[in-house]
């Protein structure tokens, strides 16, 4: 496993950024929602509110674009590795 300190690094890195956007300093009153919001009655309520959660925090956007980045190398590297036959 030669790529053992460049993922280690990584995974600091990412769960720096988890960390450091999920800690709330404030007193959550920004958070705290305002009426019920499991009424059926209230749907478009609802989804502004996991809009609202889902993009307010920076961490899951970088999260997201960091797994398609990975994917797109983990990709391109089984493209381009040498075919070798073993006898």
């Amino acid at each position: 496993m030669k790529y053992k300190i460049p993922a280690a690094i990584l995974a600091l890195i990412v769960l720096v950024l988890i960390v450091g956007q999920l800690t709330d300093f404030t007193a959550f009153a920004v958070g705290a929602p305002s009426g019920p919001l499991l009424s059926p009655e209230l749907w478009e309520q609802i989804g502004q509110a996991v809009g609202t959660t889902l993009w307010s925090y920076r961490v899951i956007d970088v999260f997201v674009q960091v797994t398609l980045l990975l994917a797109a190398v983990v990709g391109a590297s089984a493209m381009f590795r040498s075919m070798t036959k073993e006898e």
